[in-house]
């Protein structure tokens, strides 16, 4: 950025140096004489030599040019329409804006000054006030401000109304050392040509919103930014009414400003009004000039608008099926009229409005790769849907996965959903022996992939993921898989996925609740559920693996015996104790 700005420097010096001509050098007769105005020319002099004259030519930030570096003004001239070089003034404007923004505001003020850039010369000393100390650089920078911005708005203090019509570039005013008390007289009429911005900029300076409301008045009604000034000020106030309907101004002045598009939704969403706020957020989009609309967070506010519309829906056909009115048919288009009244009751479809939602929080994805929240917003409505968006819930679960690296981001109930509705709900070809591998491309395949690649390198401590992972195994006959993955989930439920069998090596689980099983009834509960899934799977399946066979029955007596062993002093009495002691007698 710095270099940036040097070479923007470094433009201007060449433009205004090479443009600036040294005053005119007269003839000798007329420097012997007297001057054009017919008085005596005075010389100054020094031990009887004349001073070398005053060299009036601007001089650059940086070294000139030596006439060797440079093209001569006959080559550079071939170019001068090829160029559209802007003019002299806008360049030293835009090296202002660029001093300004690398913080030397300083620098940016001179030249702001020397273009007459009134209100960018006050927002430098309001800045440089905020920016420095009491005792600094800019001690009274917000006063020297204010009297600038009421300096070109009003007359001096106690100047009649009928004396109101002096130009303040008229007047001799000396900036370094202006106050705000000698400029409280009336109005100047006529107002300066940017007399809107400077009202806002006075009432930013005073936080008072009678001069938001004069900008409005003087500019017509067409400045926006004067309505946005009052929707930020009425919101300082809690007051959300008068901010909406101010908002609501500013986007009837200025139709095409994304930024009060996105403000006036927020406030609408903030409401209640989610009719409203999904339309502010819909043109926002539709009048960004990037590509897919202003950000992620247009997109995911226009999302939680049409869920909070697909929620009101819900419970009006809910109250009203309780109330017995019969609910409406559904819409048929049949002609441009019917089809009209078809959009009109499609908009207020439940399933409509979360497919909208859906596809907004999509889009919002789309843009913010790494924002988890939004991808866990796809997540829960694609599986609200019915059938569920399978795509679109593994999708999510791939990004939730791909950022947070961590079993407990994952909603378990959202995984086990989506392998029933997406694998164990798919019929397999019959007849065919060993390991089955779902047929490329298909959605089975990607499920399948994602649980055994994503899911299962993540898993340390929660055993009901292994159980998904087992019957996922089962499901494909992987039956020497399903067998270890069922272990795997015994072993965590008794206390450590690393093959440990010490209860309670991991206190705590994701829901905050005690993991160790000798206290916990919850977590004793599911280590018997645990075991007597491990034994059902070897009991089905042991048989098939050559490495396991007629083996299967002691390995699940040991893990039956091993549970009751360090179970019995606490559990004896309780129903899953009876229950591990029908499961020992069947084996």
């Amino acid at each position: 950025m710095e270099r940036g700005v040097l070479q923007m420097q470094a433009v201007v010096d060449q433009v205004v140096v090479d443009t600036t001509q040294p005053e005119r050098a007269r003839p000798q007769e007329e420097k012997e004489g007297e001057d054009e105005n017919g008085v005596p020319e005075i010389k100054v002099s020094v031990h009887g030599e004349e001073a070398a004259p005053v060299d009036n030519k601007p001089k650059s930030f940086f070294p000139a040019a030596k006439p060797s570096e440079t093209a001569p003004p006959e080559v550079r001239l071939q170019y001068i329409h090829t160029l559209s070089s802007p003019p002299r003034w806008h360049l030293e404007s835009e090296l202002a804006y660029s001093w300004a923004g690398v913080g030397s505001l300083v620098s940016a003020m001179e030249i702001f000054k020397r273009l007459r850039l009134w209100a960018e010369v006050a927002l430098c000393y309001a800045s440089n006030a905020a920016r420095e100390d009491e005792d600094g650089r800019g001690k009274d920078g917000e006063a020297k401000a204010k009297a600038i911005l009421r300096w070109r708005l009003f007359n001096k203090t106690g100047t009649a109304p009928e004396n109101s019509e002096q130009d303040p570039d008229e007047e001799d005013v000396d900036l370094d050392n202006i106050k705000e008390a000698d400029y409280h007289g009336p109005e100047r009429t006529p107002a300066p040509s940017n007399a809107p911005r400077l009202w806002c900029l006075l009432g930013d300076l005073e936080n008072d919103k009678k001069f938001y409301e004069r900008a409005w008045e003087i500019s017509g009604q067409r400045y926006a930014r004067a309505q946005k000034s009052l929707g930020e000020y009425y919101l300082q106030q809690k007051d959300l009414v008068s901010a909406r309907d101010a908002y609501k101004k500013a986007v009837h002045a200025n139709r095409l400003s994304n930024e009060l598009w996105n403000r006036l939704g927020d406030i609408s969403l903030r409401m209640g009004e989610f009719s409203d706020a999904a339309e502010a957020f819909s043109r926002a989009i539709s009048s960004s000039d990037s590509n897919g609309g202003e950000d992620a967070r247009t997109w995911s506010n226009l999302g939680s608008a049409f869920y909070s519309l697909y929620v009101e829906r819900v419970k009006e056909l809910k109250q009203q099926r309780e109330n017995g009115v019969p609910a409406e048919p559904e819409a048929v288009p049949q002609g441009d009229e019917d089809e009209e009244t078809a959009e009109k009751k499609g908009a207020k479809d439940p399933k409509t409005l979360l497919t909208q939602s859906l596809n907004a929080y999509k889009k919002g994805a789309s843009i913010s790769h790494d924002n988890w929240r939004i991808w866990d917003n796809v997540i829960t409505l694609a599986s609200r849907l019915r059938p569920i968006a399978v795509q679109e819930v593994l999708l999510g679960l791939q990004h939730v996965v791909r950022i947070k690296k961590n079993e407990d981001a994952i909603d378990i109930d959202v995984l086990r959903l989506l392998l029933n509705e997406a694998v164990l709900s798919v019929e397999k070809p019959a007849g065919s022996n060993g390991v089955y591998e779902p047929p490329r491309g298909s959605t089975e395949r990607a499920v399948v992939q994602f649980l055994e690649t994503s899911i299962v390198p993540l898993i340390t401590a929660r055993s009901e993921f292994w159980e998904l992972i087992t019957r996922e195994r089962v499901w494909k006959r992987d039956f020497a898989g399903a067998i270890d993955a069922a272990e795997k989930a015994w072993r965590a439920a008794m206390g450590g996925a690393g093959g440990g069998l010490l209860p309670g090596a991991s206190s705590t689980g994701p829901d905050g609740k005690s993991r160790n099983w000798l206290e916990d009834k919850d977590a004793w509960a599911l280590v018997v559920e645990r075991t007597d899934e491990l034994v059902s799977v070897l009991e089905n399946y042991g048989e098939e693996v050559p490495e396991i066979g007629s083996k299967w029955k002691g390995k699940a007596r040991l893990a039956v015996r091993s549970v009751m062993g360090k179970g019995k002093e606490a559990w004896e009495d309780t129903e899953e104790w009876d229950r591990l002691k029908g499961l020992l007698e069947g084996l």
